[in-house]
């Protein structure tokens, strides 16, 4: 129970990866936009040409991608896909298994769209999208701020993690380490609220007014009208799949 715990928490330590990306060469904007209009189409398609069809398009997507990060996207949408298969599992024993699959695949599909998008967006990038749409500063500050720490605990977690099963190696029985997981649990949360102060005081000192200004700034390029494109795409070819042409 404690080791599955504490891989839980100190999962979160994937999202340092963020760090890494390469500047995107479409708008955030946009990419953002196309992939909450694309859920929303999938959400109100009741054809499942429409949904099987951008379900490819997206796993097409993902065979692009290096082999660790395709590993890493399937890893966190296989949850989501068999949770929402369980809770549509009544409609199988009530004579409806088309809905049970029609749901869940709808789910997979949003799921990836995310998934994708998170794998090509930075953070930096998603917190001047929230910029852009005037979302207000103590909202983004809040979400931006919870994540970094939320990395950093991740880590500090994995750390104890690693250091706890050191010290245990060979008791695999032992009662003790139950207990200890309170202990360790309460050292990230006394560690999270120092943090939580020392970060208020440094923004305090370097003049932080509660302004969130964004740093990265991208310009219309040939890129974002391709990428644009595919909105009249989406629309034509939802109309058709539902009948309406």
């Amino acid at each position: 129970m404690t080791e599955r715990l504490l891989k839980a928490i100190a999962g979160i330590i994937d999202s340092d990866t963020i760090s890494e990306k390469k500047p995107s060469q479409v708008s955030p904007f946009l990419r953002l936009a196309v992939a909450v209009f694309a859920i929303i189409l999938c959400a109100c398609s009741r054809s499942a040409v429409f949904v099987i069809t951008v379900l490819a398009v997206e796993l097409l997507r993902l065979a692009f991608l290096p082999a660790d990060r395709m590993i890493n996207v399937l890893k966190r949408l296989v949850l989501p896909v068999i949770f929402t298969m369980l809770i549509m599992l009544p409609a199988v024993f009530l004579g409806h298994p088309s809905t049970m699959l029609t749901v869940s695949m709808k789910v997979a599909e949003s799921v990836l769209i995310l998934l994708l998008m998170n794998e090509d967006l930075s953070w930096k990038e998603m917190t001047g999208v929230f910029s852009e749409i005037h979302l207000p500063s103590v909202i983004t500050m809040t979400l931006d701020t919870t994540v970094r720490f939320l990395v950093i605990l991740g880590r500090l977690a994995s750390r104890i993690h690693e250091a706890y099963l050191l010290r245990s190696f060979g008791r695999r029985n032992d009662r003790r380490k139950m207990s200890a997981a309170g202990g360790i649990l309460g050292t990230v949360f006394l560690k999270s609220s120092r943090m939580s102060q020392e970060s208020f005081e440094a923004m305090q000192c370097r003049g932080f007014n509660g302004t969130y200004r964004r740093l990265i700034r991208h310009s219309f390029s040939v890129w974002d009208v391709l990428y644009l494109i595919l909105v009249p795409v989406l629309v034509i070819f939802f109309m058709i799949t539902q009948g309406s042409i």
